[in-house]
């Protein structure tokens, strides 16, 4: 995987929005209103994200977050899992972004004996994207054997909070854009 040359990190941190989504471990849509929040300090990046699960007729808020560790400043489009507990090897690429508009990642992981996992993020500043960006970002994932039939869009509508639930937006601080 190659990652982005001329990484720009401080320009691609803050906030997101995920319109699209594929894991190799997953065959049907699963997510809603995904969002996340990429930080960096001292050599870390870590990405707050939240969201619902789309068959979720509670709309239960969920949320997490994982910090990677950039290897070579060099590279700073490469980062790695800086979980110690994590079994895997797992690299996240930025693979391509414009920093104002719309970005694309990957996470490979790789266990020693095991089918290597991979998934992609397709991010926007906004909550969508045009059909020619759309397209242009999808174009650039089979190479990395990105299948794009399980390429999932991630809804971005009736994202807000349920009465007495906490609303995502206040959670990571996300701006409206």
């Amino acid at each position: 995987v190659r990652a982005m040359r001329n990484f720009d990190l401080p320009a691609m941190m803050g906030n997101w929005y995920v319109i699209q989504y594929f894991a190799s471990s997953e065959t049907l849509p699963e997510y809603s209103c995904m969002r996340s929040s990429f930080t960096t300090t001292d050599g870390f990046v870590t990405m707050n994200f939240t969201y619902y699960y789309s068959d979720d007729p509670l709309r239960n808020f969920q949320q997490g977050n994982i910090t990677w560790v950039i290897p070579n400043f060099a590279q700073p489009a490469h980062w790695i899992h800086a979980e110690f507990t994590y079994e895997e090897i797992y690299n996240t690429y930025v693979i391509d972004t414009d920093y104002k508009s719309w970005g694309l990642i990957m996470h490979c992981a790789e266990k020693t004996k095991a089918q290597k996992y991979l998934s992609a993020l397709m991010l926007s500043r906004t909550p969508d994207l045009t059909p020619n960006v759309v397209n242009f970002l999808r174009e650039k994932l089979p190479r990395y054997d990105i299948d794009l039939s399980t390429m999932f869009g991630i809804p971005q509508g009736n994202c807000s909070a349920l009465e007495g639930e906490q609303d995502p937006k206040k959670y990571f601080k996300y701006e409206t854009l």
